[in-house]
């Protein structure tokens, strides 16, 4: 495990010497292993480790039992830790479900835990994680960027354990005399991933043994592509910039991969979610050669004087409007 670690950081860049890199540390197998392979290998790495906690207060006296089995974890190993507490369920968006409003508020503390210091932030994903994220993504209809799993690194977020199954994280455990906890809900089949890992997965094995290793293979060479598709597609979005958008004409005559792509981060840019209907809507326009689009409450696209572009309109309606 220790040598696909090593390669995963080589392969991806995700770490060099002087870095300080904090580890997300849930008590689990994945977690504990990560957090000791990675100070097995400061020296050799040249790094500093340290590790952050989030008890999301979900699981009542479960969840305390885990903060309190990290710091017992932390101190024997010798590392800094740092603890949030959060309250997801008094945070909960609009719509928003409680595995979404966790996740929301982890990445916030993750986020606190790095600030300003450039430190990267170590998550326990594994090749099981990504295999299962891929089917999730196919499950719900898919592009190739589903396809490529979950990213060995973003922005200053690294997931060193994603070339290791789950297998071998808690088989790296009993090895070296790690003790982990298990998180409960991890056991049920409340929630879509759980069924994937729990009845999918394992039938899926049944056609092929090694289907983790072969969907790990599939997602490296799809991220390959993936990142290459990224940056023709930054380059075409530099050549068709023009004032407050981008040339209609230019844009209209790239590739549909690429178009997609610009539009996409436009969308984004301009805090509008790229679903395919809206991008969609946006390529009509594009071909229009005019034309103006309603992607949510008081966000548009436009296609005005030959200019591709998406802003904020504030939409006022008297109540005479309905009456007449």
């Amino acid at each position: 495990m220790k040598n696909r670690v090593i390669e995963a950081i080589a392969k991806y860049d995700m770490l060099a010497p002087g870095d300080h890199v904090i580890v997300g540390l849930s008590g689990g197998a994945d977690s504990c292993a990560l957090v000791h392979v990675l100070f097995s290998l400061h020296e050799q790495l040249g790094i500093e480790v340290s590790a952050c906690h989030i008890n999301h207060n979900l699981r009542g006296d479960e969840s305390d039992g885990d903060e309190k089995f990290v710091r017992r974890f932390c101190k024997e190993l010798g590392i800094a830790l740092e603890v949030y507490n959060v309250d997801v369920k008094k945070s909960l968006g609009k719509h928003e479900s409680i595995e979404e409003a966790a996740r929301r508020l982890r990445y916030e503390c993750f986020g606190k835990a790095c600030g300003t210091s450039g430190s990267k932030l170590a998550t326990a994903h594994t090749a099981n994680d990504s295999a299962e994220t891929v089917l999730m993504n196919i499950i719900r209809g898919t592009g190739t960027k589903g396809l490529a799993g979950i990213p060995p690194v973003r922005e200053n977020f690294i997931r060193p354990l994603i070339f290791c199954s789950r297998e071998q994280t808690e088989e790296y455990c009993v090895q070296n005399g790690i003790d982990y906890v298990t998180d409960s809900t991890n056991l049920t089949d409340d929630c879509t991933r759980n069924r994937v890992r729990h009845r999918l997965l394992p039938l899926l094995k049944e056609f092929n043994p090694s289907v983790i290793e072969a969907m790990t293979r599939m997602s490296a060479a799809v991220g390959d592509d993936e990142a290459f598709i990224e940056e023709y597609s930054r380059r075409c979005a530099e050549e068709c910039k023009k004032g407050i958008g981008y040339d209609s004409r230019r844009l209209g005559e790239l590739p549909a991969a690429v178009k997609f792509r610009i539009i996409s981060a436009e969308l984004k840019r301009n805090g509008v979610e790229p679903t395919r209907l809206r991008i969609s809507q946006c390529c009509e326009i594009i071909d229009r050669g005019m034309g103006k689009v309603n992607l949510q409450k008081n966000r548009f696209a436009y296609v005005r004087k030959k200019i591709f572009f998406a802003g904020e309109e504030i939409q006022n309606y008297r109540r005479d409007q309905f009456l007449q």
